[in-house]
């Protein structure tokens, strides 16, 4: 805190110093509750007051130590940072040293050819440019200096000096806690602390002008140089630049060694360049609120992180270093290959031996890659120099990093394939699973959620302040009026007339540059040149035609966004025909302009219109995000210049030789595409130089925050458009709530069958059937409709059938039984509890004493009326409705309910099939109903058949059925044909048992009402397509037949219901959306197609002999070699297409088109760019670099189509998954509540011993078990981060010893019973019994290779410990773990998609040969390879590569027709089909969905923030050990008579108290304890505190407490009425609402109205509590008054007299629970409730009459409010306030005849019999 010292007044004003006030602006106005706000607008009122007051006194304290606030020097540096022009030359100067640095950067430096290291350098000025940034930088230092000299350097200038070297004073917090929760700032967050202050009534400023108004905001107050964020930076750039001009003048900075981390930090100088816009500042301002839960993530990340680093390193230490080296055969040197290999041939023993390490020794063992005969296996340096690998901790780290970017990862995994073995790639796939689809996702969940909060909070984007506005808007086709000349204008209606005629020239417009090629004639181009001058002068024609239709209105042409985009579009059309711009270079690339009027085109597709108006909706968003994009990236490529230039050759093409080569290396690193060429080729130019890991560590690092952080905030732009506003969300819930609850019409699910069905046109036959237990209901004899589907929803089905299982079944069904029944029926139990379940509840009571009796006779009535069992008896009557239809119509037709016409019901084949099969088309009236023990069999022996054909097809692949056919001959009996005709005759069978239970068609149930049984038939029938061409045309069968084998994996969705329903509600649901993103993509490539084609048709040309100049010299033939110099054989030279990955041209539209298909999924654009990068002109050989111009075509299609379309299917499946679960429409404090409600659903009772271990070892063990944070706990913790930092094999023996040790003692201290309960537990006993057992086999001298691995995975499972032991990885790998089940879900569904088109791949592409990309583990030969190779395709990695290879045909391979075991060759149509469309269904959409299930289940965000932010982990461990102190053992319930004891011990944000602990009595009395004489007679007690204690208790929040804790209590015993106590969770929940939210913010529609329900309940049995108390307290208080009157007329003799005396006054007497009396505070009681008796003012019978006119005029009232229900009015409340209106008092009499006749008579004669019986 800070003292602003006022010497105009005798006070001093306390200021926030710069931290509270980050911290309170971090947490910003989207955390604050009301009650906060109110309190900051004070504190701020507080501020600008002495702020004004500053004014006049403006320097305060001492700086430095020895500037005072009269120094002269001090107010001259104030006056001149204060002045007007100080900030803006500032600015000046920040941008003339970007000018410079720009400039400096612009000219090219690189490594000589001929040198191998740049030559060193000494002292710093070597360019004018040195001079300029020396003179800046002595102006930045002198502001740094004057800055400090005023506003001081760390410390306040009110702090003395002297307080650096005293020890500081750390207050524990008010409750205690010493640990921080999860919402609390750590170090990381604070780091770059935000110190831009919020408003509310922020507006969109000019240029820095918001930067130059804080800037002046923190030298009035005087803040600290190094507290301000900016200027943190500022001096971090100013020190750096002076250290290196130090280093440089030395001659050390370039020398032996490089230096160059000072000169890159230096430019952070201009890094205030990122707030040069309102919306820049707003975007940082939103990162900065993001970034305490960004820092949170990123723990858990880095953790994640380093655990697989560690298993890397621990199991491919040296894998890498491996590989096939060709031996020596004509003299030349060995020849190192690519190949990575285990172990190779024996020349000798021609036997696998082990590979030879570098010290020329063999290797352990034989394994991965075999080299073949003439080659050795052996060790060497490894790729790029070693830095590709796992050999350290660092190095490891880098592959981890480079498996989550999902990028080039695949190589490294089939590297480490060829050196190990094939098992290891389950290390990447599982490093992929959890790091990219799952844990880096948590960012996009972050920024997203906390985006909408802002958003929902401020009303404004989280991408700047202005208002939102639209590329096109709705009515810009009406032609709105103007005026009174609107409509009048003939042209307007002649254009209305020819708008089509418009647009269908836009579109033949780019159909004219469509046609263009490469090789177009010279004709071809006149007509090109006419065509476009004719729609240049028919577009001009246009826009003169709508500008003079607006006459004399011409201005509203211009108010139009379209109209200014097409006059734009027509104007450069128009120019760019000027023949020195036509015949000039740059003209292709203008051809933009005609080519851009095809948007007119893509908004008259359906649905184009309002997706493009959702993409680009926040036009202003998405310009600001891409600025800021563009900044950041540019200040990366200035510090990458400053890091690397010079250092590589010109031979790479991101070489960072000058900016904006190193604009587009940091790029192609945002992208993540091959961003790894990047990463190696500067690392290793760095080793010999000494900065290889600082340059490694800063690339890696800009990858992780632009791509997982920068990038992904355009997700957040997109998805705000997708938002619902927050105004509009509770209404979206009504309208959805009713919908749901309003009786629905019939619905038919096959009205096509119905419509077809022949029965509708024939005349009624009805016969007489004999119906067996025909329902009572079916009673209804409608002929006016015909037979309508009905199907009930499958809830009500699946109910249905459970009760016909409880029927039928005699015997328990057994777990396995179940299980199955939910694996392929799902979950058919319901957690609903109707509150006409009371009723039986009632007698299950445990006590049978008078309140539970009127509790549960008063449960009784509210039941009878509850209004959900009359909306269910409702939807009851007309389902029977439907199912009288139903049935009369079967009557009156009787063949309509036989199965083809031949099975009726009695028939007993019908029977038994209907047994074990259940109905499409809802429940059989008249049939059998399935039993579930015979349908789940059947259901299991169906799921058999599936699994065996996959199997079959796993054991005999194309490959094991060519050799069989070529050792056997073609065979017909062949077992794998006679297997798969068995598990074909298996569905077939399934299929007849389905129509004899229920028909085809024309029935009641009929088979093909289900949509699952339809496409049943369709696998069906391709499975037995597949089986009879195979059998007819044996080793002949085309590509296709052997497709068909692929049917069968999809049977896996339809079977289980899981898959049935993830599938439906993933996939079909959003399949519209997901068709409209499809489709703009496809629209989207149309015009970079045609202009790529413009711009690099025959440019890309290139010949393979790179030797040549041109395609005059491309002749001939010349030396090609293949490994090395060796072995050069003659190709002949040709001039083609370039190939460095795939082969693409943009010679015509069709190529352009498929390249850009291609590289729109971020795959393969490197490449593209690149050889772009490399035209030297047409016809002439490419070199590196020489038109790094074309770059810039590649950059705008990579930013719009790469980031914003791959971002708009995200952001559909998010808004999707949102729709569906209903989160699109909660308000924030709805999500808040649901996101604590999962919470606290996951915590679980800690069961600990009841009683406390009484023998000193048991008790210490208790105790280190129990003590999360005691010395032993804290000693594990730390064992587990050594574990963590060392992991040697030396010392793991001893690591596993102290942890089995720890886990004996928690083992003793608890027992079994409390020790298993924990899962953490469970996890220390394997891990700890695994590890152990290993490491003794493996310090006994094993070599075996597989414990080896498990010992390493063991330990390094020690060091997961750390997750339970750390509160916020805990919290977070909780948050994680909630989006696991849909996660395993949507694996399970991807797993069978995988298997279909494996299998598929397999049956099409295995015996196509190997071409560029293809290896021994990379092809489709097995099951094995091709899930492997569908796996990395899955995230972009070299689909189209494969897709070019597989396309492969004749004469580049064999084709023999008719003979498939000849045949080699692909297929170009199944290559792109199978391709493209895995590429779409994998990559764009179920890799997508796994984003969009972590955003949806992600409640870290919300969980922050709301009530849960309170629960903190002591929180929870404190309600748990009071928990486990009440609860019932055996049960797990807390029982009813414990529950007040329960709520009376709960502290913190649990607490339940009627008074505070520190009012309590005991700590009343302590606190008034008196030892002196005069405090005899009062037992000790100073009456003076007393009083004075008692006199500060808030008595209006005492009553808030009485009836939180009174609503809390009853509603805890009627929840206690279903099995006689209270849950865990239950109890938990319980206490949420009460404590922790609102309910009428915090529920939705739906909960709220359930809530309010329960509501009035809880209010009726207060009530009725207080009124049974009440009338306790009179019968009591009678009897007290009997007995003192018989005490006192003991001894006195009778006197009489002949009339009563008046009536006293009334006699008050008061407690502490009542101080005052009612009438004197005018406080209401209804607040005031207990469940127990507790009086609070007792009157004397004179006052008792008082009463019946309150009891009276209560009871009236009662019964004007309902006629059931006369326990909701408060009766204590009338009853005080009738009583300060009519003191007088009135006859005894009277109130008893008024309680006799009212309700409460039956109480009142329970009270008197009472009294009676005393």
């Amino acid at each position: 805190m800070r003292v602003a010292n006022i010497r105009t007044q005798d006070a001093s004003v306390r200021l926030p110093d710069d931290d509270e006030e980050e911290k309170e602006e971090e947490d910003w106005d989207v955390f604050l509750t009301p009650d906060d706000k109110r309190s900051n607008g004070e504190g701020q009122a507080l501020q600008s007051e002495a702020l004004k007051t500053q004014e006049a006194q403006p320097l305060r304290g001492r700086t430095l130590g020895f500037l005072g606030p009269t120094n002269p020097f001090r107010h001259k540096l104030h006056l001149l940072l204060s002045h007007s022009y100080s900030d803006p030359i500032t600015l000046l100067l920040i941008l003339t040293t970007a000018v410079v640095l720009v400039i400096q950067a612009s000219r090219t430096v690189l490594l000589p050819a001929d040198q191998s290291a740049p030559s060193p350098q000494v002292g710093y000025f070597h360019a004018w440019e040195d001079y300029a940034l020396f003179v800046l930088y002595i102006l930045f230092t002198i502001e740094s200096l004057a800055r400090i000299c005023v506003s001081g350097f760390v410390l306040d200038p009110e702090i003395p000096t002297s307080a650096l070297f005293t020890v500081p004073s750390f207050r524990s917090s008010p409750s205690g806690s010493r640990f921080r929760s999860t919402s609390d700032h750590t170090f990381f967050s604070k780091a770059l602390r935000s110190d831009v202050p919020t408003s509310e009534n922020e507006v969109i400023a000019l240029p820095f002008r918001l930067n130059i108004q804080i800037s002046r905001q923190k030298l009035a107050r005087n803040v600290p140089y190094l507290r301000q964020s900016w200027s943190r930076i500022d001096f971090i750039a100013v020190v750096a630049f002076w250290v290196s001009f130090i280093l440089a003048s030395v001659g050390v900075e370039r020398g032996t060694y490089h230096i160059g981390i000072f000169r890159a930090l230096s430019v952070l100088r201009i890094a205030r360049l990122l707030a040069v816009s309102s919306g820049t500042t707003t975007i940082m301002h939103s990162l900065k609120v993001a970034r305490p839960l960004l820092s949170s993530v990123a723990y858990f990340v880095v953790f994640a992180v380093v655990l697989f680093s560690i298993i890397g390193v621990q199991s491919f230490n040296g894998s890498l270093r491996r590989n096939c080296y060709l031996l020596p055969t004509l003299g030349e040197a060995q020849t190192q290959l690519p190949t990575f290999c285990g172990g190779h041939i024996n020349a000798t023993t021609l036997q696998p031996s082990p590979y030879i390490q570098l010290d020329g020794s063999p290797g352990d063992a034989v394994k991965g890659f075999i080299c073949p005969l003439g080659q050795i296996c052996q060790e060497g340096q490894g790729a790029y120099s070693g830095v590709e690998s796992f050999d350290t901790v660092w190095q490891s780290a880098l592959q981890v990093i480079v498996i989550a970017s999902a990028n080039t990862w695949s190589n490294v995994m089939y590297q480490t394939m060829g050196a190990e073995y094939f098992a290891s790639c389950f290390f990447f796939v599982a490093c992929i699973l959890v790091l990219n689809f799952w844990l880096i996702n948590l960012f996009v969940a972050v920024i997203t959620n906390t985006f909408s909060a802002i958003r929902a909070e401020t009303q404004k984007s989280a991408f700047g302040a202005a208002p939102l506005g639209s590329l096109v808007e709705e009515q810009d086709e009406s032609w709105p009026a103007a005026g009174r000349h609107s409509g009048q204008n003939i042209l307007k209606l002649i254009y209305a007339y020819t708008r089509w005629g418009w647009i269908f020239l836009a579109l033949a417009s780019l159909v004219v540059f469509a046609t263009a090629t490469a090789n177009m004639s010279s004709l071809h181009q006149e007509i090109l040149y006419k065509s476009e001058l004719f729609l240049t002068v028919a577009f001009d024609i246009e826009i003169f035609l709508r500008i003079a239709a607006e006459l004399p209105a011409w201005r509203v042409f211009f108010r139009h966004g379209n109209n200014w985009i097409d006059l734009l579009l027509a104007f450069g059309s128009s120019v760019i025909q000027i023949p020195a711009i036509q015949q000039s270079e740059v003209y292709p690339w203008l051809t933009i302009f005609p080519i851009g009027r095809f948007y007119r085109v893509i908004l008259e597709f359906p649905r184009m219109k309002p997706l493009l108006l959702m993409v680009f909706g926040n036009l202003y968003g998405l310009a600001n995000m891409t600025l800021f994009l563009m900044s950041v990236n540019f200040l990366a490529a200035l510090v990458a210049i400053q890091l690397i230039q010079g250092d590589m050759s010109g031979d790479t093409t991101m070489n960072f030789g000058q900016l904006w080569n190193s604009f587009l290396a940091v790029y192609q690193i945002l992208s993540s595409e091959n961003w790894t060429t990047v990463l190696y080729n500067a690392t290793v130019a760095e080793l010999a130089l000494g900065q290889a890991v600082i340059v490694a560590t800063f690339l890696s690092c800009w990858l992780l925050f632009a791509n997982f952080i920068v990038l992904q905030m355009f997700i957040a732009v997109i998805h705000e458009n997708f938002s619902v506003a927050e105004e509009a969300k509770k209404e979206k819930q009504a309208s959805n709530y009713w919908a749901r609850h309003r009786l629905q019409p019939e619905v038919t699910h096959s009205r096509w069958i119905r419509r077809l069905n022949p029965y509708r046109w024939f005349k009624a036959d009805p016969v007489t059937v004999k119906v067996e237990n025909l329902p009572s209901t079916l009673v209804l004899p409608m002929r006016e409709s015909v037979v309508q589907g009905y199907s009930p929803p499958r809830e009500e089905r699946k109910d249905s059938l459970m009760r016909a299982i409880s029927k039928r079944t005699r015997h328990a069904p057994s777990k396995s039984i179940t299980m199955l029944q939910k694996l392929f029926m799902g979950n058919t139990r319901s957690n609903e509890f109707p509150l006409i379940e009371l009723r039986q509840a009632k007698t299950r009571l445990a006590e049978k004493d008078v309140v539970e009796d009127d509790t549960g006779q008063y449960l009784e009535i509210l039941a009878g009326m509850n209004q959900d069992d009359f909306v269910a008896e409702t939807l009851d009557d007309a389902t029977q409705e439907r199912r009288a239809r139903k049935a009369d119509f079967i009557k009156d037709h009787p063949t309509y309910d036989k199965t083809f016409w031949l099975f009726s019901q009695r028939n007993g084949l019908r029977r038994l099939c209907q047994k074990i099969v259940r109905p499409a088309g809802g429940e059989r009236i008249f049939g059998t109903a399935p039993d579930m023990v015979a349908h789940t069999i059947f259901q299991l022996l169906v799921f058999l058949t599936i699994i065996g054909g996959i199997t079959m097809e796993i054991i005999a692949p194309p490959i094991y059925r060519r050799n069989y056919y070529l050792q056997y001959g073609l065979r017909r009996l062949a077992w794998f044909n006679i297997a798969e005709a068995a598990f074909g005759f298996a569905l077939f069978l399934e299929f007849l048992i389905k129509l004899v239970a229920d028909g085809f068609f024309f029935t009641p149930n009929a088979y093909a009402r289900s949509i699952w049984n339809v496409i049943d038939s369709v696998i069906l029938m391709g499975l037995l397509a597949n089986i009879g061409l195979t059998w007819g045309l044996v080793g002949t069968a085309n590509r296709f037949v052997h497709a068909l084998k692929a049917l069968r994996a999809l049977r896996l969705i339809t079977l289980i219901d899981q898959m049935r329903s993830t599938f439906e509600d993933l996939i079909i649901s959003g399949v519209i959306g997901i068709l409209d993103a499809a489709l703009l993509a496809i629209l989207y490539l149309i015009p970079f197609s045609v202009w790529g084609t413009n711009i690099f048709a025959g440019l890309m040309n290139e010949c393979n002999d790179t030797s040549v100049q041109g395609i005059g010299d491309c002749t001939g033939e010349y030396v090609n070699t293949i490994y090395g110099n060796s072995f050069g054989f003659l190709v002949p030279r040709a001039w083609n297409n370039p190939s460095p990955s795939t082969t693409f041209s943009f010679d015509n539209f069709r190529a352009s088109m498929l390249i850009l298909f291609e590289i729109i999924s971020l795959e393969g654009w490197i490449d593209v760019m690149s050889v772009a990068m490399s035209i030297t002109g047409a016809g002439q050989q490419p070199q590196t670099n020489a038109s790094q111009a074309y770059a810039i075509f590649f950059v705008i299609y990579n930013l719009l189509g790469g980031i914003i379309i791959l971002t708009l299917f995200v952001s559909i499946i998010i808004g999707n998954f949102s729709s569906k679960t209903g989160s699109a429409f909660l308000t924030r404090p709805q999500r808040q509540w649901i996101d604590l409600e999962k919470l606290i659903k996951r915590q679980k009772p800690s069961k600990r011993p009841h009683t406390r271990p009484t023998s000193p070892l048991r008790a210490w063990c208790y105790n280190s078990a129990v003590r999360k944070h005691g010395w032993w706990s804290r000693t594990m913790t730390l064992l587990f981060v050594m574990q963590i930092m060392v992991l040697i094999k030396d010392f793991s023996l001893f690591m596993t010893s102290i942890y089995m040790l720890d886990i004996i003692i928690r083992f003793y201290g608890l027992g079994w019973e409390s020790f298993r309960d924990n899962g953490w537990n469970i996890f220390d006993v394997i891990v700890a019994s695994g590890s152990f057992t290993a490491t003794v086999i493996v310090q006994s001298g094993s070599t075996n290779p597989t414990i080896q691995q498990l010992q390493k995975l063991f330990l390094v499972c020690i060091a997961f410990k750390l997750v339970q032991r750390v509160d916020s990885l805990n919290q977070l790998f909780k948050t994680a773990r909630a989006s696991l089940p849909v996660i395993l879900n949507l694996l399970g569904l991807w797993l069978v998609v995988f298997l279909f088109f494996a299998i598929m791949y397999m049956e099409v592409f295995g015996m196509t040969k190997w071409f560029s990309g293809e290896s021994s583990t990379q092809n489709y030969q097995s099951m094995g390879s091709a899930l492997l190779m569908l796996a990395f395709m899955s995230t972009g990695e070299g689909w189209n590569q494969y897709m070019h290879d597989y396309a492969t045909v004749y004469p580049r391979c064999t084709y023999t027709a008719g003979i498939i075991t000849e045949t080699d060759c692909g297929s170009t149509a199944w290559a792109f089909s199978l391709f493209i469309a895995w590429n779409l269904l994998s990559m764009y959409i179920i890799s997508n969905m796994f984003t969009g299930v972590v955003v949806e289940n992600f409640s870290y965000v919300f969980q922050s923030t709301g009530g849960a932010k309170s629960i903190a982990r002591r929180e929870m461990r404190s309600f748990k050990k009071v928990w486990a102190e009440f609860s019932n053992a055996k049960t797990g319930q807390l029982e009813r008579q414990n529950i007040g004891l329960f709520l009376a011990r709960l502290d913190g944000v649990f607490e339940t108290r009627i008074y505070p602990r520190e009012q309590s009595v005991h700590a009343i009395l302590a606190s008034c304890q008196d030892n002196s004489k005069k405090a005899t007679k009062t037992g000790g007690v100073n009456l003076k505190k007393l009083n004075n204690i008692l006199n500060k208790i808030d008595y209006n929040d005492i009553r808030k407490r009485r009836n939180t804790h009174g609503r809390l209590y009853h509603e805890a015993r009627i929840l206690s009425l279903r099995s006689g106590g209270l849950s865990f969770t239950d109890m938990l929940l319980l206490l949420a609402h009460h404590k922790l939210i609102d309910d009428r913010e915090a529920l939705v529609l739906r909960d709220l109205v359930v809530r309010q329900e329960t509501n009035k309940l809880v209010t009726d049995l207060v009530n009725l509590d207080r009124v049974r108390s009440l009338l306790r307290m009179i019968s009591q208080r009678r009897k007290h008054l009997l007995e003192r009157e018989k005490v006192m007329n003991r001894d006195i003799p009778a006197i009489f007299v002949n009339s009563s005396p008046a009536t006293p006054p009334p006699i008050l007497s008061r407690d502490i629970t009542s101080p005052r009396s009612e009438y004197e505070t005018g406080q209401s009681d209804y607040e005031s409730s207990s469940p127990s008796p507790s009086p609070r003012i007792l009157v004397s019978p004179s006052e008792l009459p008082a009463t019946d006119r309150s009891f009276r005029s209560s009871l009236q009232r009662a019964r004007r409010v309902s006629d059931v229900s006369m326990l909701s009015v408060d009766m204590g409340q009338s009853y005080w306030r009738e009583r300060s209106r009519s003191p007088e008092p009135e006859d005894e009499t009277d109130m008893i005849s008024s309680l006799q006749r009212s309700i409460w008579g039956e109480m009142m004669l329970q009270a008197a019999c009472e009294e009676g019986d005393a």
